[in-house]
């Protein structure tokens, strides 16, 4: 690969929605148009084994689905999705997490009242100055 498409596939990882700086041809930003890491209310998606990563900013939204495997950091109030994928999660206070179908779940969150629905799925809660506890149906900080 000459070094100018290696600078243009790091601009459009780069470019995407919470643009991961990993710039390993497996890895993809999610998807959602101009979102930032720092913008608030914007929607994310990943779906399709992809495996994605990024941040974004408060109030936002992320779906993981479909055997995907997501690493996304989120400022306050994130509402986040897991079905059927490996969700890494980092949630700022009053983030929520639902995983569902399956879903491997491993949920780190930085402030409080964040909560986390497990249904048939394998699921971690770390709350801050915690170490991992494993959820099965509900748990929250």
């Amino acid at each position: 690969m000459h070094l100018r498409s290696r600078i243009g596939l790091v601009v459009v990882l780069l470019a995407g929605c919470g643009g991961s700086s990993n710039t390993s041809a497996q890895t993809v930003a999610f998807q959602g148009g101009a979102c930032t890491a720092t913008q608030s209310g914007c929607a994310l998606s990943c779906a399709s084994g992809q495996n994605c990563a990024g941040s974004c900013g408060t109030s936002c939204n992320a779906q993981c689905a479909s055997g995907s495997t997501c690493d996304l950091t989120a400022a306050d109030s994130a509402s986040t999705n897991c079905d059927h994928a490996t969700c890494t999660f980092v949630l700022g206070a009053s983030g929520s997490v639902n995983c569902t179908n399956g879903a491997t779940c491993h949920v780190t969150c930085t402030g409080q009242s964040c909560s986390l629905t497990c249904s048939g799925s394998t699921c971690d809660l770390t709350c801050p100055g915690g170490s991992a506890k494993t959820v099965t149906g509900s748990g929250q900080c």
